[in-house]
């Protein structure tokens, strides 16, 4: 969970803070860290820009950081010999086509400026020369500054002004006032201008919004509709409510967001993961023009759920939506508890029921396997669930976080995709959880809500300003939210199976069989013809099966539909299903199973080829090739990647790449828009290193 809050009102704390109230405020698995605590905890506090950020593998390569350089103004605490270079080392991280994103945890970007509440860094093994330090208590360690309206904010507490009562706030038992180091132009320039004051000529104006109800992260298009935003953005920003703070802030899209900028409409995609990686919320919109200040928009937007997206190295950055593959051998991603986990047997029925929610409404292939040997949260290929212990604690104020580790693959149409290839989940052994299965009263945290809500983020959804939702970023001592909400909780998982990790995306192993599928095979057998067998485990969230044939061998050209094949009505568990074709046609042809759902909607596995009762050849198709898309048919004898090569009449290369195969016959697309008209020779070399050709034509 990224922050947990309370849903009661705000109250206002020392120095003008608006901060929590009486009751505690747990804003995603985050208890607040008073702030005499955190000043203590810190050995360093520093008033800094964030220069840089590097991500690297520690000496295990089994954890991903972030190294920053900061450039600092003043200190509250402590002395530092490098102030134009101070080295800041965050969890989690990028660097290739490898990510480690961890919820509650904080991640800096370049240009962001504030406080940073500093010890030295825990880690080892990260191999860094000269004082290393790490933010005390993450993302409650850093007090971010707002530069456009003068403002700051940490995740508990909102400071309408810069000034000496807010430095004195930070450290109230301090016993030094802030000391200055060199100057700070943009902050200075921000706290110059008087409140309210105009910056440019004409004041923007917004009227509508449309539509009023999206999706976060899904490319969904917000137009916002008024006058005064200027012909061109310039430097002008759109922003969002945040919903990792139930809106208190405001969140930027990135620049590949903005679709469109004219003086009185703007079109902008609603991001999930937008300038400082906080997800767009329910709330009021802003638009600031290049040179002006910020129109409010005069109703809500209402964002019903947001999908969690992953950014590239690109520059600029580009987004997308990571899908889910099987990783376990059997159609999913099965989970292990740790020693210290499995010990707690409240803890584990909690977890358990849950994983069931999930499962048995957005059809999502997780399950729970042997127990694992260690406690460790690591890119190790194991999804383990434990409790902190030892060197491996959370940070202050954290009671539990997850950790999505995403891999990106090159597509045959040379697209990177990205995946979850691993999920681990971490809670604090000292947090007062109440683990049921009755329902938890009182100051105790529900724990089985806790998992619910953690269990969200492993399914790739991001936090929502929606009360009533699992994802709601809020949560308080004795709430219980243990029921998805059909609108957003579930209806987001659903679009990211849908979308992704039920489909064959090219690369990255095999797509995620929608549960509670646990096998599924299609192969011609003597005597009877193509053949679909598949097996599940417990069937809840289905109501029967139906096998379809596409009406031809490419099944993402216009003209593709799919026949009925047979209607299978669900077995007892353990039911081994089976349905023979016998109206197969001698071609190449791709057989779907969709299991039908409760509420009459159907989840598809991803297609699977079977060729005639005859050894298939290696194929083109189409041929010509008059559109975007050229597919090979290859009967792979392993798991070698197909190193292929496209050249035309003259000898020219065009393109040189490899591809993903598994045994059997793989059917793989490659994008051939770029290609002028005329003949080609593609070339590939086969398992056994022979190079191979076929002729195309393109018009």
């Amino acid at each position: 969970m990224a922050l947990l809050a309370l849903a009661a009102g705000w109250g206002i704390g020392p120095a003008g803070a608006q901060g929590p109230p009486a009751a505690e405020a747990l804003p995603c698995l985050l208890v607040p860290l008073d702030p005499a605590q955190r000043a203590a905890g810190a050995v360093l506090i520093a008033e800094a820009e964030v220069c840089d950020a590097r991500s690297f593998w520690d000496a295990g390569h089994r954890h991903l950081f972030t190294r920053h350089r900061l450039r600092v103004f003043g200190l509250l605490k402590g002395s530092a010999a490098d102030t134009a270079g101070l080295t800041v080392v965050t969890e989690g991280g990028r660097l290739g086509l490898d990510q480690q994103v961890s919820t509650n945890t904080l991640r800096l970007a370049a240009g962001q400026q504030g406080v940073l509440f500093l010890s030295p860094a825990p880690w080892p093994g990260l191999g860094l020369a000269g004082p290393v330090y790490a933010v005390y208590g993450s993302e409650q360690g850093f007090v971010g500054y707002d530069l456009a309206h003068a403002t700051a904010a940490d995740p508990f507490r909102s400071y309408p002004a810069i000034d000496a009562a807010f430095y004195r706030a930070l450290d109230p038992r301090g016993p030094r006032p802030r000391v200055a180091l060199r100057p700070n132009p943009a902050l200075d320039a921000a706290r110059a201008r008087p409140a309210g004051a105009a910056r440019g000529t004409a004041a923007a104006t917004i009227t509508a919004l449309q539509p009023r109800q999206l999706t976060a992260g899904s490319d969904a298009v917000l137009t916002i509709q008024g006058s005064g935003f200027g012909a061109a953005r310039g430097g002008g920003f759109v922003e969002f409510a945040n919903a990792d703070d139930g809106g208190r802030t405001f969140v930027q899209p990135l620049a590949t967001d903005y679709l469109g900028w004219a003086d009185d409409a703007i079109r902008v995609r609603v991001p999930s993961a937008g300038v400082g990686q906080h997800p767009a919320g329910s709330g009021r919109v802003r638009v600031t023009p290049a040179g002006g200040d910020a129109a409010a928009s005069p109703g809500a937007l209402a964002v019903v759920y947001a999908l969690t997206n992953v950014q590239s190295n690109d520059a600029p950055p580009s987004v997308q939506r990571p899908s889910h593959v099987a990783t376990n051998g059997h159609g999913g991603l099965t989970f292990r508890f740790g020693p210290n986990f499995g010990a707690n047997a409240e803890a584990g029925a909690a977890w358990q029921r849950a994983l069931a929610t999930w499962r048995c409404q957005t059809g999502v292939g997780w399950d729970l396997g042997p127990a694992a040997t260690t406690n460790d949260i690591a890119s190790d290929g194991q999804s383990v669930v434990a409790f902190d212990q030892g060197s491996a604690v959370l940070p202050a104020g954290i009671l539990g976080r997850t950790t999505s580790y995403y891999q990106g693959c090159f597509a045959p149409d040379r697209s990177v995709v990205f995946y979850v290839s691993e999920i681990d989940t971490q809670y604090s052994s000292a947090a007062a959880f109440e683990f049921g299965p009755g329902f938890t009263a009182g100051p105790s945290v529900d724990f089985e809500s806790v998992a619910v809500h953690e269990l969200g983020h492993a399914q790739q959804l991001a936090h929502l300003i929606r009360p009533g939702a699992v994802m709601h970023y809020a949560i308080a001592r004795g709430q219980n939210s243990r029921q998805l909400a059909p609108g957003s909780d579930v209806a987001g998982g659903r679009q990211v199976l849908r979308t992704r990790s039920f489909r064959n995306r090219g690369c990255g192993g095999p797509p995620m069989l929608p549960a509670p599928l646990t096998a599924l095979t299609a192969a011609v057998e003597a005597g009877a013809g193509p053949v679909l067998r598949w097996a599940t485990q417990e069937d809840c969230f289905v109501t029967g099966f139906v096998v379809e044939r596409s009406a031809g061998p490419d099944t993402a050209a216009a003209t593709a539909g799919w026949q009925r094949v047979a209607a299978v009505a669900p077995g007892a568990p353990g039911t081994a299903y089976r349905v023979a074709d016998a109206q197969a046609p001698a071609a190449l042809v791709y057989y779907r199973l969709g299991l039908v759902r409760p509420d009459g909607t159907r989840d598809y596995a991803a297609p699977l080829p079977v060729a005639p009762d005859v050894a298939p050849a290696a194929a083109l198709f189409p041929n010509p090739a008059t559109g975007p898309r050229l597919n090979f048919q290859y009967p792979a004898g392993g798991d070698a990647p197909l190193v292929y090569g496209i050249y035309d009449e003259l000898g020219r290369r065009f393109r040189l790449g490899a591809a993903a195969v598994l045994p059997g016959l793989n059917v793989l697309t490659f994008d051939v828009g770029a290609l002028p008209p005329g003949f080609y020779l593609f070339r590939w070399q086969d398992g056994q290193g022979a190079y191979q050709s076929r002729k195309f034509l393109r018009l």
